[in-house]
């Protein structure tokens, strides 16, 4: 293993010690047979009308006159991103409509351990 990191520590930059690639490659095998879900943030996509929970204001010295993306609802207002995360966490395929975060019928919801 020690190979490996030697041929990728040209294109990895990192300040982990080399003393402890031992730790994150145990912890990287505790991990086999995980189960990884993921979510999208982004603007959505008008083509399926499908809502994002982002929005990428016009350019302006707000932002410094770069291409940012910001909640929808307001900038520095994570709070309904925070509720699709949440949903998605106990959940899964929640929905974002206009107005809220939609949960899935209960027929949809994730096995979940609480």
């Amino acid at each position: 293993m020690v190979s490996l990191v030697g041929v990728l520590s040209d294109s990895i930059d990192t300040n982990i010690k080399d003393s402890e690639y031992d730790d994150f490659i145990k912890l990287a095998n505790s991990l086999k047979g995980s189960k990884i879900d993921s979510a999208i943030l982004d603007i959505g996509d008008e083509s399926s009308s499908r809502l994002g929970l982002l929005i990428n204001p016009p350019i302006s010295e707000e932002f410094g006159n770069q291409y940012v993306l910001i909640p929808r609802i307001g900038n520095g207002n994570y709070s309904e991103i925070k509720t699709y995360i949440d949903c998605e966490i106990n959940y899964g395929n929640c929905e974002v409509s206009e107005n809220e975060i939609l949960t899935p019928t209960p027929q949809d919801k994730k096995n979940t351990k609480n």
